[in-house]
């Protein structure tokens, strides 16, 4: 890979813990539902990252790859609220020949379930955009996540 790979079982599932910040939200204090889409892809980016050693943008302009959202949906268990602290953890649910599926869940500091949001992404080639097989190096590091965050 053209990154630094900095690839690690260590502490699976992967998670970062943020904020729900005031702005997340409408006035009510209920988050805004594209925020969720937002914090899930931002956990996504940074677990491509730390995890499989390359970014998105070393995908896209170097590789002539892409990684692009084809579906996304998320189900709501309990409102997050301004100022809560949310730890987002990502799961891989299903690798196809280019599609992935993750799973990214929210919980609160008691471990209480907020949301939970699916998403599929297709490994495209570029200019192209159409589908190619996942990286068999890219592959290989998220069949070991899966294994090891015991999803497959």
């Amino acid at each position: 890979m053209t990154e630094q790979t900095v690839f690690s079982l260590e502490n699976v599932p992967f998670s970062e813990t943020r904020p729900c910040r005031w702005g997340d939200c409408d006035p009510a204090g209920i988050i805004y539902t594209p925020r969720t889409f937002d914090y899930a892809v931002e956990l996504l980016e940074s677990w491509y990252r730390e995890y499989l050693g390359i970014t998105w943008m070393v995908m896209n302009w170097e590789r002539d790859m892409g990684a692009p959202m084809v579906r996304a949906e998320c189900d709501y268990i309990r409102a997050p609220q301004p100022d809560q602290m949310i730890t987002l953890e990502l799961h891989i649910e299903r690798l196809g020949r280019s599609s992935i599926t993750y799973i990214i869940l929210a919980k609160d500091d008691a471990g209480h379930h907020l949301f939970r949001v699916t998403l599929v992404s297709c490994i495209i080639q570029r200019p192209e955009i159409r589908s190619m097989e996942i990286p068999p190096e890219i592959r290989a590091r998220m069949e070991a996540y899966q294994a090891a965050c015991g999803d497959d």
